[in-house]
């Protein structure tokens, strides 16, 4: 699941938040910003809907308002081999997609609070709610499988955001899932944005079972297991399958993207589906 949010200190209020501690794997961080960085600001929403897995079959429909040819036929391939499978929806469909995920027995969800990033910011969203022993296997480019094997370990997706110069309107989304083993103490890193400090890790990118892929105005994306999820060590069924006591559930990430100018102040975008009773 994603990290659990502390409880704020503050009342809470309709604008984004700085990146929060809960969701990244990064912070705290202190940034320094470069007399170069852009003007804008990247704003993600973030909703984590979990699914019993006995109950995948009723979420096809969803599929029906969601676009998969957004990566090429090659990525669409490799991405199932590894377990994934994604596709790019708009808001004008949500209400649809909502209605599917409403309509399905013992479905939780967690929406997180509006997120707002610097360009190329690494965005780490941890899947697992503690450490475990994992040992992962995943599929290249050449078909080849590769496994290793990680003590102590945590998935986690991370995602970057950046504009494209040739569409200044939409925003490119690199989402990547990665194998963590956290180490004491913490480090500097640099981006385009200055310099922030992360807690130090050994960590395992997986681009296998990553994509690319480009969001316009109003679109968003879902990041849910695919079809071969359930094989052992499979990078899809680590990030986005777990067990919750006696019960399995899948989990589908839905991310919107928002790129507003610096200063620019708007409600809340919402994507959230109804919450069940305890």
């Amino acid at each position: 699941m994603l990290a659990p949010s502390p409880a704020p200190s503050d009342p809470p209020n309709d604008s984004p938040k700085d990146v929060p501690p809960l969701l990244v794997a990064a912070p705290p961080r202190e940034v320094a910003p470069t007399a170069a960085a852009r003007q804008v600001q990247i704003v993600l929403t973030l909703l984590h809907v979990e699914v019993p897995q006995a109950n995948r079959t009723q979420t096809e429909p969803l599929w029906n308002h969601l676009r998969e040819d957004v990566v090429d036929h090659a990525t669409r391939q490799r991405l199932r081999d590894n377990g994934v499978r994604i596709g790019v929806g708009h808001t004008q469909w949500w209400d649809a997609v909502k209605a599917v995920l409403d309509g399905i027995a013992d479905v939780r969800s967690t929406a997180l609070d509006p997120v707002r990033l610097p360009e190329d910011y690494p965005l780490a969203l941890e899947m697992d709610p503690e450490p475990r022993d994992q040992t992962v296997f995943f599929v290249g480019d050449d078909g080849i499988l590769t496994g290793e094997t990680w003590p102590g370990s945590r998935m986690v997706l991370r995602v970057t955001c950046a504009v494209p110069l040739d569409q200044p309107d939409r925003l490119r989304l690199t989402a990547v899932p990665e194998v963590r083993q956290r180490l004491s103490g913490f480090r500097w890193v640099r981006t385009e944005a200055g310099l922030y400090q992360e807690p130090r890790y050994n960590a395992r990118t997986l681009p296998a079972a990553g994509f690319v892929v480009d969001l316009g105005p109003g679109e968003f994306l879902l990041v849910a297991p695919g079809e071969r999820s359930g094989l052992y060590g499979i990078p899809g069924g680590l990030l986005l399958r777990r067990a919750d006591g006696a019960l399995r559930r899948d989990s589908f990430v839905f991310v919107r993207a928002e790129l507003r100018e610096v200063g620019a102040t708007a409600g809340p975008v919402g994507l959230a589906i109804n919450r069940r009773p305890e």
